[in-house]
């Protein structure tokens, strides 16, 4: 189930779509690899020479392996995890802000959250502290320094909601010797998305200016098992 106010923020995190742009991020650098090394097999070489074509085929690989796993880690998020039990969210967002924490200090970046409801939720713990992971890490990774990111967690009727809200500038892109900074960012977006729409819940994302919005809800467990990838577990 998904919901959105801005169709154009989600859809850059839709499978489909990161799977496109991840298979062609892999045929590049593939590519570059063939070329480089078929073309020193027709020449003869210096040292200094074929320490730079190796040091340049290196850094191929090294771009090719990044979208073979991140190809793998998207695919993998679509899968229910194999341990499913009952889970304080609350304590599973406070983990993730505190392995976060580095990362957005680092960043200039201030995360601010005050833990509420314990919001019980029917999870696969890997999963869990994957998805969130990624979802914190993808909101750090779009502001910049001197922006704050705010995380509510509340419970709802049978839902637990869980909102993430950025405010600052946007982040500036810097050159990357594994990725695109922007497509690693949907990756990790997509990523979370995945693993939360699996286990029953919805997701939404909006951009406005210099504030972007995180929502993600997900069936709230009273004692009994959720729905979980369409099968109830009694």
């Amino acid at each position: 189930m998904t919901t959105t106010g801005n169709l154009a923020a989600l859809a850059e995190c839709e499978p489909r779509q990161l799977i496109s742009d991840l298979f062609h991020q892999l045929s590049q650098p593939l590519t570059t690899l063939r070329c480089s090394l078929e073309l020193a097999l027709l020449q003869t070489l210096t040292p200094e020479q074929y320490r730079e074509t190796l040091g340049q085929a290196l850094g191929q690989a090294e771009k090719a392996s990044w979208s073979a796993t991140a190809i793998r880690e998207l695919l993998d998020a679509g899968q229910v995890g194999p341990e499913l039990e009952i889970l304080e969210l609350r304590k599973a967002v406070a983990d993730a802000v505190s392995d976060l924490l580095p990362v957005a200090e680092s960043a200039g970046v201030r995360i601010g959250y005050l833990p509420g409801s314990a919001c019980p939720v029917w999870f696969d713990a890997q999963r869990l502290r994957q998805g969130l992971f990624h979802l914190l890490g993808f909101v750090v990774s779009s502001v910049g320094p001197g922006a704050g990111v705010k995380i509510d967690l509340d419970e709802r009727g049978k839902e637990a909601v869980l909102a993430l809200t950025a405010s600052g500038r946007r982040a500036c892109d810097e050159a990357s010797s594994d990725s695109d900074p922007e497509l690693s960012r949907r990756l990790g977006l997509g990523i979370a998305r995945t693993i939360f729409e699996v286990a029953g819940g919805s997701f939404s994302v909006e951009r406005a200016g210099e504030s972007l919005s995180v929502e993600v809800r997900l069936p709230r467990n009273g004692g009994q098992r959720a729905d979980v990838g369409g099968n109830r577990s009694g």
